[in-house]
């Protein structure tokens, strides 16, 4: 759930490119570009610690699918939209208006679409935080370092960081427990901007009838191109 490329890196400057909320994770744990000397120093956990990050992987890479609308906040305003989910391998984000953009992984593409100014990028999924989320298998060790683990009564903090690469900023996931749930993220990027995303009432293990149509990264513009073409 991780590297950004530099068109990814360029949109998180933006609000209308909101990929920043939802997949800058890479900003913590990519793996692209040269690596610093220094390493992002892990934190210090104790054996219930570990017992629960073992529950938070295992929690992470039991997920199949997913539906969630979301609140984004950021200093640019509020957004909000809609995320579906389907392991392995495929993810949607749609963006309410006025933030025209819409984002599908389907194994291999990630697909940035923006609705207003009928632009597409194509992106390959290794070079996305997405490869994590959609990956076969979720660790949470190795290119990632866990720097913080705090827990409340019935939540749990996790915050990661690029191994090679801390200063690129970090990503805390906030987990409600009883039972176990991925409720929101906090992404800190390397100038100290926070974005705040929160799942409103998701829903897992829903089923998509038209799972081809959802996760399609055929670019829209060709879609209407080609139904002009017909007409």
């Amino acid at each position: 759930m991780f590297s950004l490329p530099p068109i990814l890196g360029l949109m998180l400057q933006h609000i209308r490119a909101p990929l920043l909320a939802l997949t800058a994770v890479a900003l913590t744990c990519g793996t692209g570009g040269p690596a610093p000397a220094a390493e992002a120093a892990p934190a210090i956990l104790s054996d219930a610690d570990q017992a629960d990050l073992n529950r938070i992987e295992a929690y992470l890479n039991g997920l199949t699918t997913m539906e969630s609308r979301f609140l984004q906040f950021s200093p640019e305003g509020l957004a909000e939209g809609r995320i579906l989910l389907s392991r392995p391998g495929r993810l949607r984000i749609e963006y309410s208006p006025p933030v025209p953009v819409l984002m599908i992984a389907n194994n291999f593409l990630l697909m940035y679409h923006d609705t207003e100014l009928k632009q597409t990028t194509f992106v390959p999924v290794s070079e996305t935080p997405v490869a994590l989320l959609i990956g076969e298998k979720i660790r949470l060790s190795g290119d990632i370092t866990i720097t913080a683990f705090e827990r409340s009564p019935k939540a749990f903090r996790v915050t990661l960081s690029n191994t090679n690469a801390p200063d690129t900023g970090s990503v805390t996931l906030m987990f409600e427990d009883s039972p176990l749930r991925l409720a929101k993220w906090r992404v800190i990027d390397s100038q100290g901007t926070a974005i705040d995303v929160a799942l409103l009432e998701p829903r897992f293990g829903v089923k998509f009838e038209n799972v081809r149509e959802l996760f399609s990264t055929v670019d829209p513009n060709v879609m209407v191109d080609q139904n002009a073409d017909i007409q």
